[in-house]
């Protein structure tokens, strides 16, 4: 997912419009500027459709990964929840009894749930449940697992406990890898220059020309996610932000300095690794092959340096 949302983060700049009314008359000394104390300039850097497929874990894709959540999930959450609060599930073992308590008490009444959890189990699990169902792995196959799986489900306990424990552990530990994407070095020949001529150093007192990277997010997943990307080697941090349900969401505000961008662009091999950290999770909902837009600008405050 997120190795595309930077793939081309710093590479346009030097391809980019500024979209802002000039004032012609404000002319520096030491060159030629535009703008004022209170100008915005928004240098647009890339809108990036984010595909399905490209959010997973070490083992799947989001699409298997949240299928099989859909399965070890109770139907009707507790309490008429609207969402797992993964947040919560991670730290709070009284949340996740809950959660796979009701689910075991839908599959005693729901032929449908029992199913499909047995089918799940032949398919991902069989090993933990070829001895609870008196079968040996070198004679099994599926319709002789599900068929013990169905029969011996209300009245062994044991089975019942191994179920939860699966779904205990699947729920427990599902969430999604560390992007990282190679960008390869950076090239922003004299657009560099024209952005950090006049920045105000760190430690300003209310600083007026300053650059900062800014943009929007459009998901139509079922999850929320905070995201924290990191570019390396240069340390350099992007304020997290949480990517909302069915909404647009707005990506803070993060001011960078000269050294910063000359860094970037002094670096053989820029590399970005963006942790992922699940939020909540609204199960049972169709995912869009394309569930994400993103778009991110960098935006300059204060007057702009013309080397013409």
């Amino acid at each position: 997912m997120k190795k595309l949302l930077f793939l081309c983060l710093f590479g346009v700049l030097s391809a980019s419009c500024i979209d802002k009314d000039y004032d012609l008359t404000d002319i520096d000394t030491d060159g030629i500027a535009v703008g004022s104390a209170t100008s915005r300039f928004t240098v647009p850097l890339v809108t990036v459709t984010v595909a399905l497929d490209d959010i997973h874990d070490s083992e799947g894709s989001l699409q298997e990964m949240l299928d099989e959540a859909d399965i070890w999930l109770p139907s009707q959450l507790p309490g008429g929840a609207k969402y797992v609060d993964f947040a919560r599930l991670y730290v709070d073992d009284a949340y996740l009894g809950e959660l796979t308590g009701t689910l075991i008490e839908e599959m005693g009444r729901s032929d449908e749930r029992l199913n499909k959890v047995a089918d799940l189990a032949w398919r991902s699990y069989k090993k933990d449940f070829l001895a609870l169902l008196g079968l040996s792995e070198a004679s099994v196959d599926k319709t002789r697992f599900k068929e013990a799986f169905v029969k011996l489900f209300a009245t062994n306990a044991a089975l019942r406990q191994q179920t939860e424990a699966s779904a205990r552990k699947y729920l427990q530990l599902l969430n999604v890898s560390d992007l990282s994407y190679e960008l390869g070095s950076l090239d922003l020949g004299e657009v560099l220059d024209m952005l950090t001529k006049n920045l105000d150093p760190q430690g300003t007192a209310d600083p007026v020309n300053t650059l900062s990277i800014e943009g929007r997010v459009e998901s139509t997943l079922p999850l929320s996610m905070r995201l924290s990307p990191v570019f390396t080697p240069t340390g350099l941090v992007l304020s997290p932000f949480t990517v909302e349900v069915d909404a647009t969401t707005e990506i803070p505000s993060t001011r960078i300095y000269a050294e910063d961008l000359r860094a970037l662009t002094e670096a053989s091999n820029v590399k970005i690794v963006v942790p992922v950290e699940l939020q909540r999770y609204h199960p049972g909902r169709k995912l869009d092959p394309n569930p994400i837009s993103i778009r991110l600008n960098l935006v300059k405050t204060g007057s702009l340096n013309l080397d013409i």
